[in-house]
């Protein structure tokens, strides 16, 4: 992409209000907009819709629309403005999959189609050179389609993702490395944040470091110098270097969005659920083999956050219990052995607990609860919770989906008072996950102890536990009891689940079993387990 053009830092003369004056001189009235199939108007909940922009040609896309159900801004992403510009429509890609807790998140992840399948600009008819900054009809159907659906959103931020070849700065021509605000306050701020941030999360330094660009201030013909000029919206077109990897490019791009939206305000994630009186939640035990099977919740649950991270010992091969399907109303679950064994297993029973995410919550008696959900891979990703807990509170962590077929748990390390880091592991000798892999992951945090939900006695507690059989006394009786256990420590790197037996009212016994797809040692140092019991 060549250089956005600035002048100054001065804004411009054209302004929102001077925008919605004139719309119907520039042709942006209800006819204007007849082009683009109208988005699902927005629900009591939250909802996730799509619809086509030139839609039966051959350059018919998607756009994308995630509406929270919750007071908030609107937040535009476009990605593939230019078809050989890689790491913008693919972070996109990801990018229309977010929830957000509030607002809404639109995303048009490939506005240029036909330049992506055949991966160039073009330069003779550059789409972004099409969009007048300061009135004016787009002069292409094309951009005039995009431009269509801009205004139909109306986004308070936007964002336009695309790549150099070359550094901005360097001398090479290009602009790579670089966030480009609009005039608009408080884009430049934000952004230097954003800038100083990313590189100290990546270790960006020299050339490859990013920097602020100049600002979009509406002179020249380029979707967000229009986004300037007309909506006078904050916003950026942002940037990365083709001469670093992409998939490195793909994760700048997604940790820029993200570090935007969340200085204003609008974060990743599905809307809170603060309940008060009675807790919603699900507590149960389930009955599982090798073969998926239905489960239900006795109450719906909004976005359920699911965990069931340990179970019984009737069959000795390494195995966990895995989750998908998730819906307001239950599931699916399974016995998963990993990929060296058969995948053929006994009966086992595991502990599984659902609340809504995001619930932020407390006890009958008074004690903090909460739980969500992310997606994550198998790289260390922090959780932040909504609310510090007074202590270091009991996390409970299990993915709760089967995105990409591989046999996979969740492990904990680094809890604290404010948060935990969380990733997912392979078996040790099996395939790593490629860096776009993630799965759905539940977690669920307590502030350690007895306690009482809904009238259900519970307790959450730690014990130090390493390979060898472990009993945990609970500190009261539970009838019926279920139960659910995993390391919430990282001091052995080896993949490792809680296996448990003889479990009763006032007690039962656990230790951790490493699986052996790599060698067929099983001893493993000692993990602070952490477990939950409550009356069934």
């Amino acid at each position: 992409m060549t250089e956005p053009h600035s002048s100054d830092d001065t804004r411009g003369t054209f302004s929102r209000r001077g925008f919605l004056r004139g719309a119907a001189a520039f042709g942006l009235g209800a006819a204007a907009l007849s082009g683009a199939s109208s988005p699902a108007s927005a629900a009591s909940g939250p909802s996730r819709t799509s619809y086509k922009i030139k839609e039966g040609t051959y350059q018919e896309t998607t756009v994308y629309v995630y509406d929270s159900g919750v007071a908030g801004p609107t937040t535009m992403v476009v990605g593939g403005i230019h078809g050989d510009e890689k790491s913008g429509y693919l972070a996109a890609d990801q990018i229309a999959q977010w929830s957000v807790t509030s607002g809404k998140l639109v995303v048009m992840p490939r506005a240029n189609v036909d330049a992506i399948a055949l991966d160039h600009r073009p330069y003779d008819h550059d789409l972004n050179r099409l969009f007048p900054p300061t009135g004016g009809t787009c002069q292409s159907s094309l951009a005039r389609h995009i431009w269509n659906a801009v205004v139909e959103h109306d986004p308070d931020w936007m964002f336009d993702l695309h790549s150099s070849r070359g550094i901005y700065k360097s001398g090479d021509g290009g602009v790579g490395q670089a966030l480009f605000p609009t005039w608009t306050s408080p884009a430049r701020d934000y952004g230097e944040n954003a800038v100083a941030d990313l590189n100290q999360q990546f270790g960006l330094s020299g050339d490859v470091a990013y920097r602020m660009g100049n600002t979009l201030d509406a002179d020249n013909p380029m979707l967000m110098h229009r986004v300037a000029g007309l909506l006078d919206r904050p916003g950026f077109i942002c940037e990365t270097t083709e001469k670093q990897p992409l998939d490195e490019q793909i994760q700048w791009h997604l940790y820029t969005v993200e570090h935007v939206m969340n200085q204003y305000g609008q974060q990743r994630g599905t809307p809170r659920t603060t309940t008060g009186g009675d807790v919603d939640f699900h507590a149960s035990t389930l009955s599982l083999d090798d073969y998926w099977q239905s489960f239900q919740f006795d109450q719906s649950l909004s976005y359920p956050a699911i965990v069931a991270p340990s179970m019984s010992y009737n069959g000795s091969d390494p195995a966990h219990p895995r989750i998908d399907d998730d819906s307001n109303s239950g599931g699916t679950a399974r016995v998963e052995e990993w990929n060296y064994l058969n995948d053929k297993h006994y009966t086992e029973s595991a502990g599984m607990l659902a609340f809504p995410a995001n619930t932020v919550t407390r006890s009958d008696d008074g004690k903090l609860v909460q739980s969500s959900r992310k997606n994550v891979g198998d790289q260390w990703e922090y959780v932040e919770f909504d609310e510090p807990f007074d202590a270091t509170p009991v996390v409970l962590t299990s993915p709760m989906s089967d995105w990409h077929d591989t046999p996979v748990i969740s492990r904990v390390r680094n809890v604290t008072r404010y948060g935990f880091d969380m990733r997912l592991h392979t078996e040790d000798g099996g395939r790593d996950l490629a860096w776009d892999e993630q799965e759905r992951t539940a977690w669920v945090a307590f502030e350690e102890g007895p306690g009482t939900l809904n009238g259900r006695n519970y307790e959450t507690g730690t014990r130090k536990i390493d390979e060898n059989w472990e009993w945990i006394d609970f500190g009261r009786s539970y009838d019926n009891p279920v139960f659910l256990a995993a390391p919430m420590t990282y001091e052995g790197w080896n993949t490792v689940t809680v296996r448990h037996d003889d479990l009763r009212a006032d007690g039962v016994n656990a230790f951790l079993q490493e699986e052996q797809s790599e060698d067929t040692e099983t001893g493993h140092v000692t993990e602070k387990v952490a477990y939950f019991v409550i009356d069934g």
